[in-house]
């Protein structure tokens, strides 16, 4: 499942188990692996928010949830660097960004963090981000 649309919000599945390495508090890469998966993720928001026809908007709410399905404990801080990479391709000002707002700033976005949902059964941890219009509402 890609995308799908419910009214005044859109939603895009990044396929990731867990944060790209560089992109969790706990990792230790080299510069060039963390600015590399940073430009990946990017990459990867553009192409996921402009498939999902994701318009020009003026202010949004983004929120991003991780389902797991083991028992394994999560801190929900620790992907903070992936949570940056997201917010930044779908608004930052510079840079690869699908910028449906003009920036990844508060006046434009509010981000809503990260929730780590356990689901039963088998399966792959994926990350879904779900972009909601707020309209000019400040």
């Amino acid at each position: 499942m890609g995308a799908y649309r419910l009214p005044d919000q859109w939603t895009i599945r990044l396929e990731y188990t867990r944060p790209p390495t560089g992109l969790s508090l706990n990792d230790r890469p080299h510069w060039a692996t963390k600015s590399r998966n940073t430009a990946m993720v990017r990459n990867d928001v553009f192409v996921k928010v402009r498939a999902a026809k994701v318009p020009a908007l003026e202010r949004i709410a983004v929120f991003v949830t991780w389902y797991v399905f083991d028992g394994r404990t999560r801190d929900s801080d620790n992907p903070a660097p992936l949570l940056k990479a997201i917010y930044d391709g779908i608004g930052a000002n510079r840079g690869i960004s699908a910028r449906i707002v003009e920036d990844d700033s508060p006046e434009y976005m509010d981000k809503r963090g990260l929730t780590i949902e356990r689901a039963p059964g088998k399966g792959n941890a994926f990350f879904e981000v779900r972009i909601v219009d707020l309209g000019d509402a400040a």
